[in-house]
């Protein structure tokens, strides 16, 4: 009995240190990473991260609206950090959204077919800045619920 509790005791033992070297061996190969992505602002001083859009507001179109549209606002960001923004749009709080819209002012109209009275939708903007290697979009705001009246 006490040959197997030795055993036992010295395989935890092994198998605590090998995790251990494992550990070690893979926070010793992630530290040499080389960040390669030309919008990184960690790895670019000269890239500037888009501020979070704030104040976002959603209004629908009139009940007796023959055109069903809806706007959204938001408070405009300071054009150092931001050129322009998307707007996105879901059918629930946590569903999938989809971009609807790219602007450069803080509103967006967004009419069409695809805006269905008696369906309830939720939309989210986020701001972009633009580099000559691509856009670099920033964190995208809470969901926004609006209703769409017949």
């Amino acid at each position: 009995m006490k040959d197997k509790h030795l055993l036992s005791e010295k395989l935890i033992r092994k198998l605590l240190a090998f995790a251990l070297l494992v550990i070690v061996a893979l926070s010793m190969g992630s530290c040499g990473l080389k960040r390669s992505n030309p919008l990184d602002p960690l790895g670019n001083i000269n890239i500037v991260t888009p501020d979070p859009v704030n104040g976002v507001s959603v209004n629908a179109s009139p009940n007796n609206a023959s055109v069903k549209s809806v706007t959204v606002r938001w408070r405009a960001n300071n054009s150092d950090n931001t050129t322009g923004y998307y707007v996105y749009r879901g059918l629930g709080y946590y569903s999938a959204f989809s971009i609807v819209g790219e602007v450069q002012d803080s509103i967006f109209v967004h009419t069409g077919p695809t805006v269905m009275p008696g369906v309830e939708y939720y939309y989210k903007v986020s701001a972009y800045k633009s580099y000559p290697q691509g856009k670099l979009e920033g964190r995208r705001s809470e969901p926004v619920w609006v209703y769409i009246p017949f």
